[in-house]
Formats: C-alpha cells, structure tokens, sequence
C-alpha cells in the first residue's frame, strides 16, 4: 500500500516540543533586539526581527526532526539476504524426565527453555527437534518457521517415544542424519537430557559428530541427589517402579554430558543452576558463530523520501544565512 510511513515514529512526541522551541527563540531575539534599540545598532548590524527570524529558526528545526524520522512511501523492491545457524535440539522423552526435582517436571522445565530461547533466534536460524528415549526420532525437520515449531513442540511428551531407555548415541546419531555436513561450521546439536547414558556409546556417537566438525552442547536436568519418578495410575499418581518393585530413583549423570561436550569441544551447563540456561548458551556459544546465508531475494519494501524534507530545509538554511548580516553571518 502507497501510504506514508516513518522509520523512526516514535519522534512524534518531539515535535510537540517545536512551539516551546519557538516561544524561547522569540523571547532570546526580543531580548537582542531590544538591546540593540537601547544601545545602538553598529554600522551594518541589521536589527533582528524576532517573530520572523524565530519562526523560521523554529521551521527549521521540525523539517530537521521530520528528515531523521526517516519518511517513506510508495513500494520499491528490497534485495534481502537470510543468515543464521542450522539448530539441532536433542530432547530427552525418557519417563526419567518426569522427575521432579526440577519444576514442574525436568521435560516441562526442557521445554520452557526451548521455548524461551526461540525468541533470541535470528530471521535466517533454523531449527529442528530430535526426540529420543531407547530409540531417536526426527520430531520436527529443520525449520524458518518458529510459529509451527512451537506448535510441534507442544505435542511433545514421554509417549512420542515408546521404546524405554536413555540412549544419547542415538539421539546424537539422528542430529547428524538431519544436519546438512556441507555448512557444519554453521551447525550446532544441544543436548537436553538427565544424562543417564545407560547404553554408553554416547561419547563416542559425539566423536562421529566432531569428525564432522559439528559441536555439541549439553543441558542436564535434574540434580546429583536423585528423585523419584511420578507416573500417573489408576486416576492418581504413583512412584515408577523397577521389576523388583523397588521405587526408580533417578539422578542427573553429569559427567556422561560433561564428557560428550568435551569431545567436540562443546559447553555443559546444569540447568538447576540457572534460570535460562538455553539463552545463557545461545549468548555465550551459539550467537557468536559464524553465519551462512540460506537464500537471497527480494521482498517490497518503503522507498526513502527524505529528499523532500531535506530539500526545503537546504533552502531556509541558505536564506538564513544570506539574511544573516555582518559577524551573525
């Protein structure tokens, strides 16, 4: 649509200020000019009309305010250039995951963190969500679009994936299947689990990763201490148990992700021991990265017309100055 717009719109409230402006100037040329009247004017001093000369002063000031609102209008095609990461997430599904230890639960609290990270994103990041338990699936293939992403994100839970376990090499394994190993340098896989690697080929799924030179980082959830798992039963809640009967305690494993980010020079963060340890990742490892363009374009966009302020604004500025006489010149 051809309608006048402004980069800068919230300078509005400034040209508010442009009468206060005017009231100061006149009553500062009032006062010359009455002083030149007093003592007398000096050969080739002009006596200063303050009405006039504030009021343009006054002109000049809000077309000055008008041009660095930056005004557009009418449509012009814009070349634009998408760059960012590709962002692989590994969420751990396991029924490990419903412990408690962290609110609500660690697959809640893993979740929220995904969610509030998506917001620090740039336009040409894409991201993407593996999902595993004793075996990984690919949840959501790389993605632009945030919006489905989080739909997508929302019907995760410990029954996306059926077959128990913990098994981080297959999860690591899945990042790379969905990673394009051509811009690696361009590539990141986080890891979101308890770490309980009960397989134990996790560090050596994330060696296969860093022969191809993607990073992997790691996200513990849960505490050294151990909780028990709450599983729903009979229209209740109970405690999960083993075959034995005995109640399931899980703890976090923090050396197991500790040493899968060390193999690929990747960070471990715990997340009991911050608040939002997705952004903490994303300022500190992720955003520095290097960048790779995914497709360039062309989207319509506002021309710039500020030549048509900046124009009448020359022209006072060059007849304020020729009005000027002797040293106000």
């Amino acid at each position: 649509m051809n309608e006048l717009q402004f980069t800068r719109a919230d300078l509005w409230p400034w040209l508010l200020a442009l009468p206060v402006a005017w009231a100061l100037l006149w009553a500062l040329f009032d006062r010359s000019r009455r002083a030149v009247r007093r003592y007398g004017a000096r050969g080739g001093d002009a006596v200063p009309r303050p009405l006039l000369q504030s009021l343009r002063l006054t002109l000049l000031l809000g077309l000055g305010l008008v041009c660095w609102m930056d005004p557009r209008y009418g449509d012009e095609p814009v070349s634009v250039e998408r760059r960012g990461l590709d962002l692989i997430f590994c969420l751990d599904t396991s029924r490990s995951m419903l412990a408690r230890d962290l609110e609500p639960t660690r697959l809640a609290r893993a979740l929220q963190d995904i969610r509030a990270v998506l917001p620090d994103l740039e336009g040409g990041d894409r991201v993407g969500l593996v999902v595993f338990a004793g075996q990984a699936r690919l949840w959501i293939p790389l993605t632009h679009d945030l919006d489905s992403f989080r739909g997508l994100l929302d019907e995760v839970d410990t029954e996306t994936v059926k077959t128990g376990g913990t098994d981080l090499a297959a999860a690591l394994r899945k990042a790379l299947e969905t990673a394009d190993v051509e811009h690696n340098k361009t590539t990141a896989v986080v890891l979101l689990t308890d770490g309980e690697d009960l397989a134990g080929a996790g560090r050596q799924a994330a060696t296969e990763l860093h022969d191809q030179g993607i990073v992997v980082h790691a996200i513990g959830y849960g505490s050294s201490m151990g909780s028990k798992i709450t599983v729903a039963a009979d229209g209740g809640e109970t405690f999960l148990r083993d075959q034995d009967g005995a109640e399931v305690v899980s703890k976090m494993d923090p050396e197991s992700l500790r040493a899968v980010a060390n193999v690929t020079g990747g960070e471990f963060l715990r997340a009991d021991a911050m608040v939002l340890p997705l952004n903490e990742l994303h300022a500190k490892r992720l955003l520095p990265m290097q960048k790779r363009s995914y497709d360039a374009g062309e989207q319509t966009g506002k021309r710039a017309r500020y030549q048509w302020v900046l124009l009448p604004l020359l022209v006072l500025l060059l007849f304020e100055i020729a009005m000027a006489g002797g040293r106000h010149r």
